[in-house]
């Protein structure tokens, strides 16, 4: 029997009224009941839906051809029946399904039947000869208004399966089905509010996934012109409290067996990319589950493709659905496309977008984005968009940049793209074959007026590139808070780098440096402390400004605080080496004496590898004396700096000294003659001297008793005026010219 046929059936039966329905109609179950049977409810709303096969006597089969005494049946184009259950009381749903052994002995097709409270798909599932008898128990959510059967066939060669549901019952009293949301809607009940190349269940009973299974509620987007396309559809869900998206993408099986293009997937919560991916005959279903951002106006799901030899892909979205889970939303920054924004001018310049195709978004690696920006020469002209961002409400800029793969293999010329702020340049990069695909994000300074993205562009044998900016967007992200000057000082040193010192920082703030041209002249390190020290070679011998920003991190950079800087000190007057002597004494700390100084003046001392070895008091006078442990005792140089009142230190002045002094030899004492006389001067003699000797004699307690003059002969006689009368020893040394004296000997001399 085909379609026709059971149509005019069931015409037949509609005329012996809706009392003698009820004739072959089940008995209603009584209320006290745990359960309802399906066959004793009319439907609300129904379609191709039928109660017998023939007349009341003739029933519907499984498909092992067994009588069914309570059934329903499904066969037609958009066959479905929907049941108001609200306040009934139902938890729950059990029955069969089957196909009527009728209708499965050759080519009838495709069948799928879903289950659904309201919205939300309970149970669905494809059925064919091999399926059998299909048990189904669903729990129903608490407080579901419609309880709705949709059954989705594509016919064959035959015609079209009979489905049959069998002893279908609502029960009572049961546990309901526990759901996480307090609201739930498809797409499909939403509809769409605009959209291209968008065909759903409503109109198509046909939608199939990847693996040949029909979609009983959902949508397909596949473009039908042109050798690139877009479609998309655009779903209104402001003031709804959705917070999330859900659905499952697929290819349609039907356009997957030979060459039809490519295709990439976008879904977007207004100007916001949610998700994105290109999609393959090879990807599986993806179950796609987003979060959508607080305030979010509108939904759309979109597809850009490029056409293969047999057509388009068909991109399919099976149940569809926004709903609210919890109270969290998830937290974006305001984001805005181009041409939400809109330029001023252009030239060369076209922008894909959620409704427009100005190009496809193909990368350097052959991929596709959903949204972007394309720039080609347009007569030998370099391509630009310029945007007023003074009233946008945005500071950041973002985008994928790359070159398109059509146009890099052979001569296709130069790139440069540029991205300005009022003709300020905030990047540039020069783009070639081996560039591949650069994340691009750039802060746009405050008070900008006019963003400019630029490609300067040299035309090769082929022609130009195409430069890509995928999934561009202007976004508003958090700024990190200004620095107060007052936090910032600035040491403009002479002869060693300056240092850039700023305090009331936290932990892993970074902290630049520029000059007032804009010029980055240094960048610290992430603080660990609660300040940083930022050394930079030279900022000038003048006085001037800097400025210094502050980057929280996860934040962008902050305006700069312009921060002044004196002048460097002048140097103080180097001592010149004619003013310095230094004693390099044996045995005794060394002296080093400086004169002619000023009041004040401070002196340092640094031995020969620059290391300081002593530093004067302020002085007092005009001269200083600065005692050094010890220089060494060979010959060396010592370098002396000074410091004057308000000057920085000099330059070091290099003052060579001289090795210590030798001890002159000691005297044997062989050589000593000692007369101890009675009533007249005592006697000392000393022989084998050398000219120039001095000798000095002590008493045994080491007190000074004489010292000769410079010998001129090889002895001296030195006249003591009295040893006393009995024996006793002096001491004697010899200090000889340019010499330490020597060490003492010790002679005896007898009583008087």
């Amino acid at each position: 029997m085909n379609k026709q046929v059971l149509k005019t059936m069931i015409a037949f039966i509609v005329l012996f009224s809706f009392a003698a329905y009820g004739n072959f109609l089940p008995s209603e179950v009584s209320a006290a009941t745990s359960s309802v049977r399906l066959s004793s409810l009319s439907p609300d709303s129904d379609e191709d839906f039928y109660t017998s096969y023939w007349s009341e006597d003739q029933k519907f089969t499984d498909v092992y051809g067994k009588i069914i005494n309570d059934g329903l049946g499904f066969f037609g184009d958009y066959p479905y029946a929907t049941y108001n259950v609200f306040g009934k009381g139902y938890s729950s749903f059990q029955g069969k399904i089957t196909l009527d052994s009728r209708y499965v002995n050759g080519d009838y097709g495709k069948s799928v039947i879903g289950f659904y409270a309201d919205d939300r798909l309970l149970y669905e599932k494809s059925l064919s000869k091999s399926s059998g008898i299909v048990n189904v128990a669903v729990k129903l959510p608490k407080n579901t208004k419609n309880f709705s059967i949709i059954v989705k066939e594509k016919e064959g060669s035959k015609g079209q399966h009979l489905i049959v549901l069998q002893d279908g019952n609502f029960m009572k009293d049961g546990a309901y089905l526990s759901v996480p949301d307090s609201s739930y809607s498809s797409l499909i009940t939403v509809g769409d509010a605009y959209s291209s190349d968008y065909i759903d269940t409503d109109s198509s009973h046909e939608l199939q996934d990847i693996n040949g299974n029909l979609i009983s509620k959902g949508f397909a987007l596949s473009t039908t012109y042109y050798e690139t396309g877009l479609s998309y559809s655009t779903f209104s869900i402001g003031g709804n409290g959705y917070n999330t998206l859900e659905t499952s993408i697929s290819l349609d099986s039907r356009y997957v067996n030979g060459d039809y293009g490519k295709s990439v997937v976008g879904i977007y919560a207004d100007d916001y990319l949610l998700y994105e991916k290109e999609i393959t005959s090879k990807t599986p279903i993806q179950k796609v589950k987003v979060s959508i951002p607080k305030g979010t106006q509108n939904i759309t799901l979109l597809v850009n493709q490029i056409r293969g030899a047999k057509g388009y892909q068909s991109v399919t979205f099976s149940q569809p659905a926004v709903s609210k889970v919890g109270s969290s939303y998830k937290s974006v920054p305001y984001t805005a496309l181009p041409s939400t924004i809109g330029d001023n001018n252009s030239s060369g310049k076209y922008e894909t977008n959620l409704s427009h195709l100005g190009g496809i978004i193909r990368y350097s690696n052959g991929t596709l984005g959903t949204s972007g920006l394309i720039f080609e020469s347009i007569y030998n002209n370099d391509p630009f968009a310029t945007y007023n961002v003074s009233d946008a409400g945005v500071n950041y800029f973002k985008a994928k940049l790359a070159l398109d793969s059509a146009y890099l293999q052979g001569d296709y010329g130069s790139s440069t793209i540029q991205l300005l702020a009022d003709n300020r340049v905030l990047y540039s990069k020069a783009l070639t074959r081996s560039t591949g695909i650069v994340n691009v994000g750039v802060q746009i300074p405050s008070k900008t007026e006019e963003f400019k993205i630029l490609v300067k562009q040299k035309r090769g044998a082929k022609g130009y590139h195409n430069v890509v900016l995928g999934n561009a967007v202007f976004q508003k992200l958090p700024v990190s808070a200004k620095l107060s000057p007052s936090r910032v000082s600035v040491a403009n040193n002479y002869n060693q780098n300056d240092v850039v010192t700023v305090k009331s920082l936290a932990k892993g703030d970074v902290i630049k440096v520029y000059n007032t041209k804009g010029a980055l002249l240094a960048t610290s390190k992430p603080v660990t402390s609660n300040y940083t020290k930022v050394a930079i070679k030279q900022l000038g011998t003048a006085k001037g400004n800097i400025l210094v920003s502050r980057t929280t991190s996860g934040v962008l950079e902050s305006d700069p605080v312009s921060v002044p800087y004196a002048a460097e000190p002048v140097p103080s007057p180097s001592v010149a080496a004619k003013q310095v002597t230094i004693e390099n004494n044996k045995n005794k700390n060394d002296l080093i004496t400086v004169k002619s100084l000023s009041k004040n003046d401070v002196i340092k001392v640094y031995n020969s590898k620059g290391s300081l070895i002593a530093t004067s008091k302020p002085v007092a006078s005009n001269y200083t004396k600065i005692s050094i442990k010890q220089l060494g005792t060979g010959k060396g140089n010592v370098l002396i700096s000074r410091i004057s009142t308000g000057k920085v230190e000099s330059a070091k002045t290099s003052v060579p000294y001289a090795a210590e002094p030798l001890a002159s030899s000691s005297i044997s004492a062989k050589y000593v003659t000692v007369a101890n006389n009675r009533g007249k001067n005592d006697l000392i003699t000393v022989k084998s001297l050398s000219k120039g000797d001095v000798v000095k004699v002590y008493n045994s307690k080491g007190k000074l008793l004489a010292t000769s003059k410079p010998a001129t002969a090889s002895y001296t006689k030195i006249a003591i005026k009295q040893l006393g009368t009995a024996k006793g020893s002096v001491f004697i040394s010899r200090t000889s010219s340019n010499k330490l004296e020597s060490a003492k000997t010790s002679v005896a001399y007898k009583a008087e």
